[in-house]
């Protein structure tokens, strides 16, 4: 919150510190986000070419949800460099699709025929949380042999809810899919409801269909908006806060965005949760169960 409001370049070193310590987080991501805003991307360009490559990568993926243009060249620059090690090139392929920006970004890169092999999946795999669903739809058009995302079948709900699932790989595919919204436990980012004890509050039957259909029970407080500036520039997120002149928005990654309500030309509520439907078919059966009795475990102490 200093930071933000203060823009203290010697605290650089230090911000550094938080993104590299939580990549996947919204304080890590906030923390990427700031460190470019003050000029910090030669320290992160350091951090990519240097020698440690888990630092590299969560120097990368600390970018995800920045969706600035710089943070943006950063990242098509690491995806198409063929002198970068292919799996830094992957973490900057799907960070590159954790912004709107991003998101088109992608799509773009993906109609030239710029993603090979497994950028092609890194690539499909990093939309795979847009909000727009026609994002999702079009990315997965270019997966290899002409399969989309929604080929990949999984058994009926009642027989997941009856398959026993690894709670290790769960919690990683927590991380990857849904720690830009949701916090365990204080890990992962403010956006979403909380699931901390989300095991004591639906059986797995109930988690499956939360993930298959987030919008058929959307949570008081975190229904989505539409809001059209008079600038002809709109965003889409949750209201945090709305007075007569003043309104706040919070965005997937946990960050938010002040704006004055005279700026603001119309707001529209969503129909639809912002938790993107269809992320069940980016993940494998065995992910997809291991995440769910991931979840179960979250019991209310």
């Amino acid at each position: 919150d200093l930071m933000t409001r203060y823009g203290i370049t010697s605290e650089n070193k230090r911000l550094l510190e938080l993104a590299l310590q939580k990549p996947y987080d919204g304080i890590g991501r906030d923390a990427g986000r700031l460190l470019l805003a003050q000029g910090g991307a030669p320290m992160i360009w350091n951090v990519v070419k240097g020698n440690d490559a888990a630092k590299a990568g969560a120097a990368l993926a600390s970018l995800r949800s920045v969706g600035s243009k710089e943070s943006l060249d950063m990242l098509r620059t690491v995806a198409l460099d063929t002198k970068y090690p292919l799996p830094l090139r992957r973490e900057a392929v799907r960070a590159m699709g954790g912004s709107q920006d991003g998101e088109d970004m992608v799509l773009s890169l993906l109609k030239e025929s710029k993603f090979t092999g497994e950028l092609k999946g890194a690539a499909v795999q990093g939309v795979s949380g847009a909000w727009r669903k026609a994002v999702r739809t079009e990315a997965a058009k270019y997966l290899d042999g002409g399969a989309t995302a929604s080929a990949k079948k999984h058994p009926p709900v009642n027989e997941l809810a009856q398959m026993k699932g690894d709670v290790v790989k769960g919690q990683n595919v927590f991380k990857m899919y849904c720690a830009t919204c949701h916090q365990i436990n204080g890990e992962g980012a403010d956006f979403g409801p909380k699931l901390s004890e989300i095991g004591s509050k639906l059986p797995k039957e109930g988690e499956y269909l939360a993930i298959y259909y987030p919008s058929a029970g959307i949570s008081f407080g975190y229904e989505g908006w539409e809001v059209k500036f008079k600038d002809g520039s709109s965003v889409t997120g949750i209201v945090s806060s709305k007075t007569e002149t003043d309104l706040i928005m919070k965005f997937p990654g946990g960050t938010t965005q002040e704006y004055k309500m005279s700026n603001v030309k119309s707001m529209k509520q969503l129909d639809e949760s912002m938790m993107p439907s269809g992320l069940q078919e980016a993940m494998s059966t065995e992910e997809l169960t291991g995440l769910v009795e991931y979840l179960s475990s979250m019991k209310r102490k």
